[in-house]
């Protein structure tokens, strides 16, 4: 759920929101209220994982196709393949956190279906500072579709990634008010309101690392199976100025990609050309794209388990209580 890649079939779309980018700057968007993360944010709060973790999957960013991260499960599950961990960025955070909740296919379809665009979205254009919307239908939506209100109580271990909109760190979030981190994890940048939680302003993850595999490995994961959204570059070339930034956006998106996927055993990448971030119209072909690309790699899986004796191996229900930091870009640190 990163940064929306519109395409040329909405480029008015683009434009509109463009003229209302300078409208706003100029009106200062009627609010007054500032936006500002606390002097100490609050320390990592440690949580809880398997002692063992064989299997752990990794949804990425995507908008609106997170739906085909539906359609891999579905395909995993069929599969048989234990997942002791799951670990998702923004799109990936809503889905994983409500199959978590509850582990059961159809549920997963049901509630990942009825998540509709103009659910989510609760735009303000009077009070509209730091983002279109608010945050609040958000929130509550996320809030009907999970029975869960903390980490704790989910029938598989999450963590969900944020960004920091200050410091610009990746904050991976594993304890506490589910429904909070998860909408930290979806804040898009311009679209939506920064969310302030535990001392810090966070947006979206995938500002930083929108396929988090990294979180996995650090946190002891044997096999990481990663699902990658990221857009392949339609074969149109562009032929204005609006296509030409629009073009080079998805560049930088699909190269970031694929530097956070190098760490996974098995990367998955669901073909969704051309959909964009809220094109809710193509959610059936979403799922089928993410059920082919998990088939494809189906054998690849099934053999990697074996190998590992994965399948082999009985469910381990020791956990250990781990407080992961946040990644603070070397950058950074080089400069302090």
């Amino acid at each position: 759920m990163s940064f929306p890649l519109l395409k040329r079939k909405t480029t008015h779309i683009t434009l509109v929101i463009l003229i209302l980018s300078a409208s706003m700057l100029l009106t200062g968007c009627g609010s007054s209220k500032r936006l500002l993360p606390s002097c100490e944010p609050d320390p990592p709060e440690p949580f809880a994982v398997p002692e063992k973790i064989r299997v752990a999957l990794v949804l990425g960013s995507g908008g609106v196709r997170g739906m085909a991260h539906v359609g891999v499960i579905e395909e995993l599950m069929d599969a048989c393949v234990p997942i002791d961990l799951i670990v998702g960025c923004s799109a990936g955070s809503i889905v994983g956190a409500v199959y978590a909740d509850n582990p059961d296919l159809d549920a997963l379809k049901c509630a990942i279906w009825k998540i509709k665009t103009d659910s989510v979205l609760d735009i303000d254009l009077w009070n509209c500072k730091y983002g279109l919307s608010k945050g609040n239908c958000l929130h509550r939506v996320l809030d009907e579709h999970l029975v869960a209100e903390t980490f704790d109580e989910l029938k598989i271990p999450l963590v969900v990634v944020a960004s920091d909109l200050n410091t610009g760190e990746l904050v991976p979030i594993g304890s506490g008010d589910l429904v909070t981190a998860v909408q930290a994890s979806c804040s898009i940048p311009f679209v939506f309101v920064p969310c302030k939680y535990r001392g810090r302003v966070l947006v979206d993850g995938g500002v930083v690392n929108p396929v988090p595999v990294k979180v996995a490995r650090d946190l002891g994961a044997e096999i990481v199976i990663a699902v990658d959204l990221s857009e392949l570059l339609p074969k149109t070339f562009p032929t204005n100025l609006f296509q030409v930034a629009t073009r080079s956006a998805e560049i930088a998106f699909m190269w970031q990609n694929e530097v956070c996927t190098r760490g996974a055993d098995i990367v998955i990448r669901p073909r969704t050309t051309g959909i964009g971030t809220f094109n809710e119209k193509m959610k059936w072909e979403l799922y089928c794209a993410g059920k082919s690309a998990a088939e494809e790699k189906r054998g690849e899986i099934i053999e990697l388990l074996r190998r590992n004796e994965v399948f082999s191996t009985p469910v381990n229900c020791k956990t250990r209580c781990v407080a992961l930091p946040p990644y603070l870009p070397k950058i950074c640190l080089e400069g302090s």
